[in-house]
């Protein structure tokens, strides 16, 4: 049987005002977080009708391979930083592909 990545989709709401800041915070993790070997892809994405919101689709090898990226400076750098641009709490949805 095949293992399926683990599949993680983080959605960030910047405050108003805010939107290039998150952006950019965001834009700065895309290059690192592909270096790291157990990911598999990672994606930003911005919502054409609410230019505030952002998403994050990840594919990584594991659970625990996810978890530890949340070790690294990028990432802690990213969570010290977003808090004050973050209109609420960021949701996470963690998923598994669904194939016929």
């Amino acid at each position: 049987m095949k293992k399926s990545p683990w599949v993680v989709l983080a959605i960030l709401k910047a405050k108003e005002g805010k939107e290039t800041e998150l952006k950019k915070l965001l834009t700065d993790i895309i290059n690192p977080s592909r270096s790291e070997s157990t990911c598999l892809q990672y994606h930003l994405h911005q919502d054409i009708n609410n230019p505030a919101q952002f998403f994050l689709y990840e594919h990584w090898t594991s659970k625990d391979d996810h978890a530890l990226q949340f070790s690294k400076n990028y990432i802690k750098n990213l969570v010290e930083k977003a808090e004050t641009l973050l209109k609420e709490p960021y949701q996470v949805i963690f998923g598994n592909e669904i194939e016929p």
